[in-house]
């Protein structure tokens, strides 16, 4: 797409545009309402190349990495972890994760995490914490 069209995209319908109440997540095809929030990075290496001289002469590109994290209520992650093989959470098979962000006003888009697998087990608390919840880093292998 030539740099521009972006201006003329229809970013907003009926000046609404997605917010966190208007995600659904779903973990192993199951939408969650326990989830307290998500996100994924997708980041590509590049490098400058050099020649004679001090200026660079081109440009390399290298491979794209993916990572992720899913913060959600204790309780939860125990129920996921009681359901994994062997209760561990790192033997699950490779899944996807799920989200339509959408509403009654907005365009519905769905975004499909490949390939996840948990990559942590932990816990933290701490004296005055109303609720319970864990951060859990996880792999992925693309998104679409």
């Amino acid at each position: 797409m030539p740099y521009g069209q972006l201006a003329s995209l229809p970013i907003l319908v009926n000046g609404v545009n997605y917010s966190w109440g208007n995600i659904v997540v779903a973990l192993f095809k199951t939408p969650i309402t326990q989830i307290i929030s998500i996100d994924y990075k997708r980041k590509q290496s590049m490098e400058n190349n050099y020649g004679a001289g001090n200026e660079p002469v081109s440009r390399g590109f290298g491979k794209v990495e993916y990572e992720g994290s899913i913060e959600i209520y204790q309780d939860l992650w125990q129920q996921i972890k009681a359901a994994a093989p062997s209760g561990d959470p790192f033997q699950f098979d490779p899944f996807d994760i799920t989200m339509v962000l959408g509403g009654t006003r907005v365009l519905p888009k769905k975004v499909t995490l490949k390939f996840c697998q948990f990559m942590e087990d932990g816990f933290t608390a701490k004296t005055g914490d109303t609720s319970l919840t864990v951060k859990i880093p996880f792999v992925l292998a693309g998104v679409i």
